[in-house]
């Protein structure tokens, strides 16, 4: 099935903007999701991928999904966090260091693994221990 991929570092660079300029990227998103919603009413599907770490910002995507009448699915993949420092550096840039030192590092423990009532509230899950069946 086709989708429109929604994700926030694509466009922040993109628009020649820092991956660390945090008040851009929530104003970004914001648009985005507003744009999701106008893509989901016209009946494409969405992948947003950014503002996932809390189960509030989750819930925010999710409703847009409701909202629009369309299934809202949350795919989570767990990775260790020296794993998840060790690509971001991989992947280089001028903003690596950053992301890998002052959000990754300084402020992982903010992130929220979904709990069952937040995974209950999906129409679809996919997560770590979950084998991967498409749709259709």
């Amino acid at each position: 099935m086709a989708a429109v991929h929604l994700a926030a570092d694509e466009w922040v660079l993109g628009l020649g903007m820092s991956l660390v300029d945090f008040e851009f990227r929530v104003k970004l998103q914001g648009c985005l999701l507003a744009h999701a919603g106008t893509l989901l009413r016209a009946k494409v599907s969405v992948v947003v991928e950014f503002g996932s770490w809390s189960a509030d910002e989750r819930e925010a995507i999710r409703r847009v999904a409701v909202r629009e009448h369309a299934q809202a699915e949350l795919h989570f993949l767990k990775a260790p966090l020296d794993e998840l420092v060790r690509r971001v550096r991989a992947r280089g840039g001028p903003y690596a260091e950053a992301l890998a030192s002052d959000v990754l590092l300084r402020d992982a423990a903010k992130f929220q693994e979904p709990l069952a009532d937040e995974i209950a509230s999906f129409d679809r899950y996919f997560g770590p221990h979950d084998t991967w069946i498409p749709n259709g």
